[in-house]
């Protein structure tokens, strides 16, 4: 009988101190399991190292227009789509250049950029471009960021005889939604569906050391 007792006793100590241990713990909701504090050490999300990045940036070969070797000098974290994980942009003031990327599993996704041809427009959840690259020729698109993740796109591109004594013509259209093919009825209600354009953001820019 005293076996029995001091077994008991001590099953109710090791469920006391359990609880004592887990108590104040985060839980998973699904499966109710500790969660790990976000303060300790090993729970902390690695930081953001920018100088890890610069060489991408700077070759992006989604520049257009000759401004040479890009000099990148500011960069900032900023979250566009509002789900808590900032996007990261870069500048180049003095060359008129801004670029806005995000960033998952340390692999950098151009959202869009501006430069001296290019103007950009940002909405909620979304940033729209405007370029005239060379006479004759011009482009619009925009890029829906969800999740932090590229999501849906489009983008256009219209052609036309500067040369034309009367009026410059349109000779080529093109439009295209995901990468498919698509319309101008189409890509303009892509536009509509954006929502109404807001302020420019204005995020804490840090300088590139």
């Amino acid at each position: 009988m005293k076996k029995v007792f001091f077994a008991f006793v001590l099953a109710v100590f090791t469920l006391s101190c359990q609880q004592k241990q887990t108590q104040g713990q985060a839980t998973d909701a699904n499966t109710q399991e500790p969660v790990a504090d976000v303060d300790d050490e090993q729970g902390d999300a690695p930081l953001f190292n920018i100088s890890d990045y610069l060489d991408v940036m700077s070759d992006n070969p989604e520049l257009r227009y000759g401004i040479g070797d890009l000099e990148l000098s500011e960069y900032a974290l900023y979250d566009i789509d509002c789900d808590g994980q900032d996007e990261v942009w870069v500048r180049a003031p003095g060359q008129n250049y801004l670029a806005i990327y995000v960033l998952n599993d340390s692999k950098l996704e151009l959202v869009a950029y501006a430069d001296g041809c290019t103007d950009l427009t940002y909405y909620k959840n979304a940033v729209a471009y405007d370029a005239y690259y060379s006479p004759g020729r011009a482009c619009k698109g925009a890029q829906v960021v969800k999740n932090s993740k590229l999501a849906d796109n489009y983008w256009e591109e219209t052609n036309w005889d500067i040369f034309d004594d009367e009026a410059e013509e349109v000779t080529d259209e093109s439009y295209y939604i995901n990468g498919e093919e698509s319309t101008k009825a189409d890509c303009e209600h892509f536009v509509e569906q954006l929502g109404t354009p807001i302020d420019a953001p204005e995020p804490d820019w840090i300088p590139i050391r």
